[in-house]
């Protein structure tokens, strides 16, 4: 009777989902350098909801969050990333990741919050986050971004705040962007950007902080932007703009 009772108390870590366990080792697997030891937690002898910087639902014991902000990691975002499937806050600002972005990430329906700030990461950014259509934060200031920002983002009909800038981004704004209707923060600035404001930002309606300064766009501001009421912030210097 006794091993039989055994074998249930353990039967949950051994039928419970490995899936997320498999995917966190991935993702420390491509950490190159943890000058803290964060890592060290990362290992057999306790269960992954107890390491260091990872969240489970209480119920699902599925991580929820994977917060591992500012604590000089260095390394690459492992595509294994996108097994986390009950995954809704990803935070790894303040870090050295570098590379690009998986794609696998796109598969992440749950995600609510990303935030990659003050990394190295480069490459561009995956149009398909617009997958992701619970998405409320996405930001990515300071990093090494390339190409243009997707168009796709603007079915991101939750988000409140898009930050791309420090970084490389070309081309110019989407007008796709103007569909946000609950965006209150776009942080532009200090790109390579180009074009125009677009017209439709006019319907921005929650929109309180807006900067792209620090590009090259030119034309004038959509006289529509001047009724925004909610407006904060409005930085436009160092353009082309008339």
């Amino acid at each position: 009777g006794l091993n039989l009772l055994s074998l249930a108390t353990a039967s949950p870590v051994i039928r419970g989902n490995d899936t997320d366990r498999q995917a966190l080792l991935q993702f420390k697997a491509k950490i190159t350098g943890d000058q803290l030891n964060i890592m060290e937690s990362w290992n057999s002898s306790i269960h992954f909801c107890q390491w260091i910087g990872v969240t489970c639902g209480r119920k699902h014991r599925r991580v929820t969050k994977l917060k591992l902000r500012i604590l000089k990691l260095s390394g690459s975002l492992s595509p294994y990333i996108g097994n986390l499937s009950f995954l809704r806050e990803l935070d790894l600002a303040g870090n050295s990741f570098h590379n690009q972005i998986p794609q696998e990430i796109g598969g992440l329906r749950r995600l609510e919050a990303l935030d990659l700030i003050n990394n190295s990461i480069s490459g561009e950014i995956p149009s398909n986050l617009s997958a992701c259509s619970k998405l409320i934060i996405v930001d990515m200031t300071n990093n090494q971004l390339t190409g243009e920002i997707p168009s796709l983002l603007g079915l991101l009909s939750n988000l409140k705040v898009l930050g791309f800038f420090h970084n490389r981004l070309i081309g110019s704004i989407p007008p796709s962007l103007g569909n946000l209707s609950s965006l209150e923060k776009l942080g532009l600035q200090n790109n390579e950007l180009s074009g125009i404001i677009p017209e439709a930002f006019g319907q921005l309606r929650n929109l309180s902080f807006f900067s792209i300064s620090g590009n090259a766009i030119s034309g004038i501001v959509p006289v529509s932007m001047f009724n925004l009421s909610n407006i904060r912030a409005f930085d436009i210097v160092i353009n082309k703009i008339q």
